[in-house]
């Protein structure tokens, strides 16, 4: 995914950075929102993952959910920032992603039970929701009511599966989403993070972006994180959130927080195709 539409990069220098709005601007008006809407139906169809309705009551989220009965952990997946700017000053109208690679993660997952949580403002129920402001995708991205709406969904999923482990997997921003999940709550087992600006300030200091006022930061909320089973993955050949801004979040949660290089890895290439690897990894972790 392209440092601007995945997490508002705001790339320096005007020969790159016309090219990367041009770029972004013409992936926008290739695939309308229906369009987008129509590629991640098809890749939870096919992977048996069946809508779920959603009227939350901070937002109105994309569910997919399939559980096929066996003893095991529910895998709940977070999506990432989407499509959030056009370009490195302008803010898209509809954050769905393209490419939704946090749903092609939960479409390779091969557990009993997984769950797949869109973003806020995202899709079909997202795109339709009058409580939805340009806000909730680019500097409030991950404040506290995003937060609360996905905490509120897993509660809600939950109840029906009480005895099951919990774990979250968040994809870039949605790793950071699912730290600050984490952090509310007791339940949870392990926390997956892949290619995630954990820590937020430092991540926007790297890169020469505005900071998110508006926003949270996982280690905000470091005393109580560094009490859960953190496995941040990194691509070594990740441009977009770099090696050292994971490492020194990790560093600073503590034993139980454990960061994996990937050498080969970028922000998107390669991990769905390799994750039925890096999930098991993940959770011998805890094993």
């Amino acid at each position: 995914m392209a440092a601007t539409s995945a997490l508002g990069l705001r790339v320096v220098g005007f020969r790159l950075a016309g090219i990367a709005a041009l770029a972004a601007m013409l992936v926008a008006c290739g695939h309308s929102g229906g369009g987008r809407d129509a590629t991640a139906s098809a890749i939870a169809q096919t992977a048996g993952l069946e809508p779920v309705a959603s009227k939350g009551s901070t937002f109105d989220l994309l569910i997919y959910r399939r559980d096929d009965g066996r003893v095991g952990p529910l895998f709940v997946y977070i999506e990432g920032d989407g499509l959030a700017y056009l370009d490195q000053r302008t803010p898209s109208t509809d954050p769905t992603p393209v490419d939704p690679l946090a749903l092609r993660l939960a479409a390779a997952d091969p557990g009993p039970a997984v769950l797949y949580l869109g973003r806020p403002c995202q899709f079909a129920p997202g795109r339709g929701d009058p409580r939805c402001s340009v806000r909730h995708w680019t500097t409030a991205r991950f404040g506290a009511d995003v937060v609360a709406s996905i905490d509120d969904a897993i509660s809600r999923e939950r109840i029906r599966n009480p005895e099951r482990s919990l774990v979250l997997v968040g994809y870039s921003g949605g790793g950071v989403i699912a730290a600050l999940v984490a952090a509310r709550r007791s339940d949870v087992s392990l926390l997956v993070t892949v290619a995630a600006p954990l820590d937020v300030a430092d991540w926007t200091r790297r890169m020469g972006v505005s900071p998110l006022d508006g926003s949270e930061s996982p280690l905000d909320q470091a005393q109580r994180l560094a009490q859960v089973r953190l496995v941040a993955f990194a691509g070594q050949r990740d441009m977009t959130v770099p090696v050292d801004s994971i490492r020194s979040a990790v560093a600073r949660l503590g034993a139980r927080a454990e960061l994996i290089v990937v050498p080969a890895f970028d922000h998107r290439c390669c991990w769905v195709s390799d994750w039925g690897r890096l999930r098991e990894l993940a959770w011998r972790s805890i094993h």
